[in-house]
């Protein structure tokens, strides 16, 4: 169960770090996708913070056993 929670805490922080990054391809060129919403990668960003700080303690407690 407690390896489930840091696999867990591993996706949701991943996914959250690449979703600040995500880049629009098309035929206008490489375009970053929150162009006119920078509210949104700033909390994304905590976020990834937030969930990668969780990831970390679950981490040490599997570790300890």
């Amino acid at each position: 169960m407690k390896n489930r929670r840091k696999n867990l805490w591993m996706s949701v922080t991943l996914m959250c770090g690449f979703l600040t990054i995500f880049f629009q391809f098309n035929k206008d060129g490489i375009k970053w996708f929150w162009t006119g919403q920078e509210i949104v990668p700033i909390v994304l960003l905590i976020s990834t913070l937030i969930f990668g700080i969780l990831w970390f303690k679950e981490y040490k407690k599997i570790r300890k056993g």
